[in-house]
């Protein structure tokens, strides 16, 4: 049993995997390559740029299942007599958690950088709704 004694902890009942989640993920050194931006346009229009110099669009595998946008790319390292060479091509994976409701709208391939669309649609059911109240009693049915 998972006992949280911090105050903000206490006010989330039910989602205790979510906080085995975020201690697993505290742990969890992520590698910082290849390097990439997320941007926040508004309210429900985000961007994630990945910088893929030398990848070509056909190297890159892009796919969202059960929540996770998962970016692939699988390229050899070229050989080559190279007195320096700083431009990483080699193969990775990375992943990134979508919230609720986020749907990945267009992606492109500019200039090595790949650009993903994002955009957050909460359905009209889950939007935040005002109650009105009502000053009159309402009249209860008798039971029989």
């Amino acid at each position: 049993m998972t006992f949280f004694s911090t105050p903000m902890a206490r006010q989330f009942v039910g989602f205790d995997t979510l906080f085995e989640e975020l201690n697993a993920l505290a742990d969890r050194k992520e590698p910082n390559y290849p390097a990439y931006n997320i941007a926040k346009d508004d309210d429900e229009n985000y961007r994630i740029e990945v910088a893929l110099a030398g990848f070509s669009q056909d190297d890159i595998n892009l796919q969202t299942e059960k929540g996770i946008l998962k970016i692939e790319a699988n390229r050899a390292e070229e050989g080559g007599n190279y007195i320096h060479q700083g431009i990483a091509k080699r193969a990775f994976s990375k992943m990134f958690r979508l919230a609720e409701y986020m749907k990945v709208e267009d992606a492109q391939f500019i200039d090595g950088v790949l650009t993903i669309f994002l955009h957050k649609e909460v359905p009209d059911a889950d939007r935040p709704k005002k109650i009105e109240i009502n000053t009159k009693p309402k009249k209860l049915a008798k039971v029989a």
